[in-house]
């Protein structure tokens, strides 16, 4: 495996899982072992962009540990804001109801109902005023919405991705808040697109993903 830094790799990938296994094997096989600000090992693959054709197509790998309990919860909390468990944050809050003000989603949906043609249906969940003096801050940046060929697309930036661990739940949340705002416009959901600005796998997953990567079950 190759240690020089490896930046840059576009997947066009035809489901979740597709994406999910053709990430896993380009940051194995090509990315670099690092240890990060909190002294765990990674390997790292920068900015890594997968392309999803059909999200809603054999969304769940076969090698994940979340079930569809957990995945139906992760995406309700993710479209609605709910914050049951009192975490410190959650994507939904940050979303859906930022300091009981703001809902980016609702202004998404205003927006791609307005003109079909807008570059402005965006949504961010780094709070400067917050994130800037906090450990816990988060790692999916930007949604970002747009209508094009009849259809609405989801391009989601992050700036840290643990994709061995969370890439297919992610996915799997943000399929659902894509079909939210298309249903909502009245159009089809289309493609999501992820950026990925550290694509990594955690050292303590390394042997079971070694096994995923080389098809050993």
């Amino acid at each position: 495996m190759t240690q020089d830094a490896a930046i840059g790799r576009i997947i066009k990938a035809q489901t979740i899982s597709d994406a999910w296994y053709r990430g896993l094997n380009v940051i194995w096989n090509h990315g670099k072992v690092i240890t990060d600000e909190r002294g765990s090992q990674i390997r790292e693959f920068m900015n890594l962009m997968v392309v999803i054709d059909d999200p809603y197509r054999n969304e769940i790998p076969a090698d994940i540990a979340w079930n569809q309990e957990r995945l139906e919860e992760y995406a309700k909390q993710l479209i609605t804001g709910e914050n049951a468990q009192d975490f410190e944050y959650t994507y939904g809050q940050r979303l859906r109801n930022w300091d009981d003000k703001t809902d980016q989603i609702a202004y998404v949906i205003e927006k791609l109902k307005n003109n079909t043609t807008t570059r402005r249906a965006t949504a961010v969940t780094w709070i400067p005023d917050v994130d800037t003096k906090v450990d816990e801050v988060p790692c999916m940046i930007i949604d970002d919405f747009k209508i094009r060929d009849g259809k609405v697309h989801l391009t989601t930036v992050f700036r840290s991705h643990d994709f061995a661990g969370a890439y297919p739940a992610n996915l799997y949340g943000l399929s659902k808040l894509l079909e939210y705002v298309a249903d909502n416009v009245g159009l089809s959901a289309g493609t999501i697109t992820t950026v990925s600005i550290s694509a990594h796998i955690y050292d303590h997953d390394w042997d079971k993903i070694e096994k995923i990567v080389k098809g050993v079950q």
